[in-house]
């Protein structure tokens, strides 16, 4: 969500939808099976494809050519995409509930001296500093990431010096919209899916990338851990109120410093 906002200016109602059908592909392919880790993997990263397909040509057919209307106009476009969406989901998938397992080698416990950690939340917080790092240094470290610095700095610049702006935003769309997708595939196993779920989810988006900042990559991370440790706390010492952390948070965040942790408003080197 704040790599297309930071690129492309797109705050992606349909974000939430697509984290769905990342899920719904998970849960139906697993079908409550439990797999090695590298069939789960695998159905992970198929999931993952898809939604960036999804990505892709609804930025090509939708938004590449509404850049130019402003963000309110592009707003409801992808609110209109998440209703679209959201209704292929029960056509496709039915309104039933599907339920999966994570693989088997990460079904027992994970003890680190005296303490026990669910192994499959680990290998979650492994994969989401993996994914991390691997994004700022494609972002930072290589020619794909300077073309796509220059057009979140500057479009038109960027496409009077030769890069082709609307295959790099397209591309931006994908990968934006791709882990997404990968994020609902791997939450799978800890979700119910079922139809509403995107409602959730997108919820805790729009609050991660607003207390990280909009077009924050970094921002998005630590506002995530962040939220996720408050509201650990919460169910652990304050049973019931856990749901009110998130919105306690950003509400503390907006009255200090309103333009979020990090304070972006383009896409920048972390």
């Amino acid at each position: 969500l704040s790599l297309i906002y930071g690129v492309m200016g797109v705050l992606n109602f349909a974000h939430g939808a697509l984290f769905a059908v990342g899920a719904y592909v998970v849960a139906t392919s697993l079908a409550g099976q439990t797999v090695g880790i590298g069939g789960f993997l695998l159905a992970a990263l198929v999931g993952a494809v898809i939604v960036g397909a999804l990505g892709f040509i609804s930025e090509r057919a939708i938004f590449s050519r509404l850049y130019a209307q402003g963000h309110v106009i592009n707003l409801l476009a992808s609110y209109a995409l998440m209703l679209i969406l959201d209704g292929l989901i029960i056509i496709t998938f039915g309104p039933g509930i599907y339920q999966t397992r994570p693989p088997q080698e990460l079904t027992a416990p994970l003890r680190v001296g005296g303490v026990i950690l669910p192994s499959y939340a680990v290998f979650l917080i492994v994969v989401g500093l993996t994914v991390a790092v691997a994004l700022w240094f494609m972002l930072d470290k290589t020619m794909l990431g300077i073309r796509i610095r220059a057009v979140a700095h500057d479009r038109i610049t960027a496409s009077a010096l030769g890069v082709r702006t609307r295959w790099v935003g397209a591309g931006v769309f994908a990968m934006g919209t791709a882990l997404a997708g990968l994020a609902g595939a791997l939450a799978a196993p800890q979700l119910t899916v079922a139809p509403g779920l995107d409602a959730v989810y997108i919820i805790q988006s729009f609050v991660v990338v607003i207390v990280g900042g909009l077009g924050s990559i970094w921002g998005a991370l630590a506002a995530s851990i962040g939220l996720g440790l408050i509201t650990s706390f919460l169910i652990t010492y304050a049973p019931g109120w856990e749901a009110y952390g998130m919105y306690i948070a950003i509400a503390v965040v907006l009255l200090l410093r309103p333009q979020g942790l990090f304070g972006r408003t383009k896409l920048q080197g972390a």
